[in-house]
């Protein structure tokens, strides 16, 4: 972000500097007046963020709303305007999903991501799991893209697979997952699938929709897949459990974040924020650089029945590093980035580029800093 040429901003600091006070432009948000490039001049209240040195350069989209400085959002994390975090960073621990009986927060790929490897080509093996409402995962279609430029839907990877009620062709997830507050007494029916055709050592975005009329699932683009070589297991398998959204589930997040509705032609952004172990983090904060329908939400804690929590506004993420957005243009560019406060810094999570489409959500959980990200 270009400093601003203002001779207001310009006696501003050279006042300031008569004082001992210098003006800082490394990883901070531009004035109100900057423009787009690299580095503006800091923002009020502010604090400096780490973590970010690999996207100093970053460009400000032409598009980006905001496009200055705006309290609260007073954080350039990768040229996108995020709410200071508030609370120190804490791990989701005694979680049914991406949780951890250890507390300490594991952050090294924010220094070092690794590199990315020689792809090769295994099995994609997992339990297609509910978000929140539906008993049996049945009857959806799973299919899985390389990422495209620019966060766009690349080329088609193996074959769609579709999941059934026969439990000899998709077998449920055992025990029957009982902790979702909509499952019905005996459990919820996670079905068992194989994906073959999957190449590691490359993003990809694992898209879910009804394999109906689509009445009873939503489409779900789910993105920052990656399966580093490290994680194939013997017979060439990695093991990954993508979500279905039911088609209800939409309607009944969108009145929680405020007696929103979802309009047709536009899409909808829901994650989580994970440390560098993949486990959930409570404390962060969130946004796009695109204009969205009110602001970033966040959930609460009940992840039996997990929904927006409008108190969460200057708190950031819950344990269950839950956030989300409504109404989001399609077929463009979004970046979001997440940052959050490690003891007492201020440091960016991560940052990754969707799209979102037309009546679909497009989901995202932040994994640190990725191994193409330099």
């Amino acid at each position: 972000m270009k400093q601003s040429s203002s001779a207001t901003f310009s006696s501003f600091c050279a006042a300031l500097l008569l004082v001992g006070v210098a003006c800082s432009s490394s990883n901070s948000a531009p004035l109100a007046d900057a423009g787009a490039g690299g580095g503006g001049a800091t923002c009020d209240g502010a604090p400096a963020l780490g973590k970010a040195d690999f996207c100093k350069s970053c460009t400000l989209s032409a598009s980006a709303s905001p496009n200055t400085c705006r309290a609260p959002r007073t954080v350039s994390a990768c040229c996108t305007f995020v709410t200071p975090p508030t609370q120190e960073l804490a791990r989701g621990v005694g979680l049914n999903r991406n949780s951890s009986t250890d507390p300490a927060i594991q952050l090294g790929c924010l220094d070092d991501p690794g590199v990315v490897g020689t792809p090769k080509t295994v099995t994609m093996n997992g339990f297609l799991r509910v978000f929140s409402s539906g008993a049996d995962s049945a009857g959806v279609k799973i299919e899985i893209f390389k990422e495209g430029a620019d966060g766009a839907l690349g080329e088609l990877v193996g074959s769609a697979v579709t999941t059934t009620k026969d439990d000899k062709i998709n077998p449920p997830q055992m025990p029957k997952p009982e902790w979702l507050k909509k499952c019905p007494e005996g459990g919820c029916t996670f079905r068992g699938f194989s994906y073959p055709g999957v190449p590691t050592e490359t993003p990809l975005i694992v898209r879910t929709t009804d394999a109906g009329d689509g009445s009873q699932w939503a489409a779900l683009y789910d993105y920052n897949i990656f399966f580093a070589n490290s994680a194939v297991k013997a017979g060439d398998v990695v093991d990954y459990d993508p979500a279905a959204v039911a088609a209800t589930d939409i309607n009944t997040v969108a009145s929680a974040a405020g007696g929103f509705t979802p309009l047709p032609d536009k899409g909808l952004l829901a994650g989580e924020v994970h440390d560098c172990g993949d486990v959930r983090l409570s404390g962060a904060t969130v946004d796009t650089d695109v204009a969205h329908q009110g602001e970033m939400f966040y959930f609460g804690e009940n992840e039996s029945d997990p929904l927006p929590d409008k108190s969460r506004g200057t708190l950031g993420t819950s344990k269950l590093g839950l956030f989300g957005t409504l109404n989001l243009p399609t077929g463009t560019p979004i970046k979001i980035s997440a940052v959050g406060k490690s003891n007492g810094q201020t440091i960016l999570l991560g940052t990754y580029t969707v799209q979102t489409f037309p009546g679909a959500v497009t989901a995202l959980s932040f994994r640190g800093r990725r191994p193409w990200q330099k």
